[in-house]
């Protein structure tokens, strides 16, 4: 995940404004799109930047939300047309009676090592060299019955890990780095462009990938709408749809492009901008892959009932 885990302001919008009425949406107005400030945005980013938004006919207003969580409720209150959550999120409120849609895919796991997503590191030269080390040791993820934590408590599983016996703590991915090497910590889940720089000072190693090693090819973010706005503007919501998955397919295809838009968009430090990750991106939504991610959440607790995947995304035809 190519983007520095700071925290942003949410963007403030006025108290009294209110989703456009029950009409078409037409190129003179504005489609509100509420992007997370981290690399998985691009899609919908490059679609402005080059473009693709225009050649549907569609206006779009682009602004930053701090994460999934902050974004689905600014949502939900009709503030924006569209958000990009993750998987996590948006199944939680669905499950809460969220009536949403899946509108366009955004970021996916790689089919194998390395990717963007969680990484696994430990300190060169401990005693920790397998998964199965991991018992009995502190693990920073970061923050407890996230994405994070559920691939990890899965990666754990998959190894033949009692994951009772690891002790996990809360430390957000910027500052997780120096406790790792300095020994406050055992282990670490981390992610782009930080795995990047703590690789940087030859001082730890990777043992393990656990969104890969979990579930190769998981759908790990996509664009939200409500289905009233869907409803009343299907043809938008395609054109949308359409707009990003070239942007998805661009990306995939122009590195160079790719890193530009994601060091201005991001904030990256310049010295990272061709040596960080960059997120592969999907160019449908799977209903398949969102429903094996959908299994985890209810085996491990993050969810207490199944969901329809399928009456929950957009037919694009």
């Amino acid at each position: 995940m190519v983007c520095y885990r700071r925290r942003f302001l949410i963007v403030a919008f006025a108290a009294g404004l209110a989703l456009a009425g029950g009409t078409q949406v037409f190129a003179q107005d504005k489609i509100r799109v509420g992007l997370l400030p981290f690399s998985e945005s691009l899609g919908a980013v490059i679609a402005d930047k080059q473009g693709f938004f225009k050649e549907e006919g569609l206006n779009i207003e682009l602004s930053k939300v701090g994460s999934g969580a902050q974004a689905v409720p600014v949502l939900q209150a009709g503030k924006l047309e569209i958000v990009l959550s993750n998987t996590i999120t948006t199944l939680q409120a669905i499950e809460a009676g969220l009536d949403a849609v899946i509108v366009a895919p955004s970021a996916v796991v790689r089919r194998a090592p390395p990717d963007t997503t969680s990484a696994v590191l430990v300190r060169k030269g401990g005693n920790i060299k397998t998964p199965k080390d991991l018992e009995g040791k502190r693990f920073a993820v970061n923050v407890i019955n996230s994405t994070a934590w559920l691939y990890a408590i899965a990666f754990l599983e998959k190894h033949g890990v009692d994951r009772s016996k690891v002790r996990f703590v809360e430390v957000p991915f910027p500052q997780m780095n120096d406790p790792l090497i300095n020994g406050q910590l055992d282990a670490v889940g981390q992610v782009e462009p930080f795995r990047t720089i703590a690789e940087g000072t030859g001082k730890i190693d990777t043992i393990g990938w656990t969104y890969v090693e979990v579930q190769p090819n998981a759908d790990v973010t996509q664009y939200l709408a409500l289905r009233s706005w869907v409803n009343k503007n299907r043809s938008a919501a395609v054109k949308f749809a359409s707009a990003v998955i070239k942007g998805s397919k661009y990306l995939n295809e122009n590195e160079a492009a790719a890193r530009e838009a994601n060091l201005q968009f991001t904030n990256l430090n310049p010295a990272l901008k061709d040596k960080v990750m960059l997120p592969r991106f999907g160019t449908e939504v799977s209903g398949a892959e969102v429903g094996k991610t959908m299994d985890l959440m209810l085996k491990y607790g993050l969810l207490k009932k199944r969901v329809d995947v399928s009456k929950h995304v957009l037919r694009m035809k």
